[in-house]
């Protein structure tokens, strides 16, 4: 099986702070919508079984 690497070297200089600087700026929030029902649980004993029937997998 043949497999090839890569090796790259990143040099940080000034005009790489500057072009990170402005991307920094012109960059927007990202707004990220969870579509999942969740249930909140704050009860240790059901926190415990979830975990130990999750780990039986």
């Amino acid at each position: 099986m043949a497999t090839k690497s890569f090796h790259t070297d990143f040099i940080f200089n000034k005009k790489s702070a500057q072009n990170l600087a402005k991307a920094i700026e012109s960059s927007k929030p990202v707004k990220i919508e969870v579509n999942k029902h969740s249930k909140t649980i704050r009860d240790k004993d059901t926190i415990r079984a979830i975990m130990s029937s999750l780990a039986d997998k």
